[in-house]
């Protein structure tokens, strides 16, 4: 059985809420690993990232999985902004709140980001040596996809494309400050039926995941600040990788995926220990509600890294 309630935390004066999740006791006084979920850009708590919470928590670790600053249940507006600074230190906050409670060693926490969350978990442990395993699953450094768009496929983005990236985004702020309501973008298509058959399979592949039944949530409403561009465009998740080690880290990646790449390079910036984990035939999107080869390697290596 494991017991679920609401946790609540500060980071940098936002309220995050998040849902813990503690495995019932298996001894007295037992404190367990504990593992910290942060959701994809544009999602929420309640989506991919509860399920491998939940997942997780059933195979014998807390969990911690949360709304980022500025989305779903959590405080911070303008509504729905990207800030990789917050978000790291959300993930910090978070690894902060599960170690003062009873349940959890405080020598046994991990964490896992899923998408742009691999980059943010990546990018908070290279300096927070409290996190001694590091997982993401289908990672993506977000920065790099506003600088440059996918690459390799019709969503590459051109060199001039930056300039004018950051000439709207400035004249976002100004907007802002006479008092306009936040210009915002789309995270995914909100029709999959209008993706163009060119565009990489991401494209589609959200719009059914996001916008559709399979994994729409209320408080997920594909939208984020268009100023939320410039503050991630010099963001870069995977530059400072080899900090990590001697601690663990392992990347796992649908071998087709459009975004496979950023896996590939958050790996090569690492050192030892280090895994690339592909699945073979699936894409970006397959793996956040089809947990079929993700679970047992993940269950694998927490228990491994995370041994007391």
């Amino acid at each position: 059985m494991t017991i679920e309630r609401t946790a609540s935390f500060q980071s940098r004066y936002l309220n995050i809420v998040g849902t813990l999740r503690i495995p019932a006791p298996s001894g007295l006084n037992q404190k367990r690993a504990a593992i910290v979920i942060s959701h994809p850009g544009g999602g929420v708590k309640e989506q991919t990232a509860g399920l491998y919470a939940h997942l997780l928590a059933n195979e014998g670790f807390v969990t911690l999985a949360f709304d980022a600053g500025y989305q779903g249940e959590s405080s911070g507006e303008p509504r729905g902004l990207e800030d990789p600074s917050q978000r790291v230190e959300d993930i910090k906050a978070a690894v902060t709140h599960l170690s003062l409670l009873d349940e959890v060693d405080s020598e046994r926490i991990g964490i896992l980001g899923i998408c742009a969350s691999g980059g943010y978990a990546t990018f908070a442990a290279q300096t927070d040596v409290r996190i001694k395993a590091i997982a993401g699953v289908s990672t993506v450094d977000l920065g790099a996809i506003i600088r440059e768009g996918i690459k390799n496929t019709a969503a590459a983005l051109p060199s001039h494309a930056l300039a004018a990236t950051l000439k709207n985004a400035a004249n976002a702020r100004l907007s802002e400050a006479n008092g306009e309501t936040p210009q915002l973008l789309r995270w995914a298509p909100d029709d999959p039926k209008s993706v163009p058959a060119a565009f990489p399979t991401l494209f589609k592949e959200a719009a059914e995941y996001y916008r559709t039944s399979r994994g729409a949530h209320r408080r997920s409403t594909n939208r984020f600040p268009l100023r939320s561009t410039e503050l991630l465009v010099n963001f870069d998740a995977f530059a400072f990788n080899y900090l990590i080690s001697p601690r663990a880290i392992l990347m796992i990646a649908g071998s087709e995926a459009d975004t496979r790449y950023h896996s590939e390079k958050a790996i090569a910036n690492a050192a030892e220990p280090k895994e690339l984990f592909l699945v073979p035939n699936r894409s970006h999107m397959a793996l956040y509600d089809d947990p079929t080869a993700v679970l047992p390697k993940l269950v694998d290596f927490y228990a491994n890294s995370l041994s007391s």
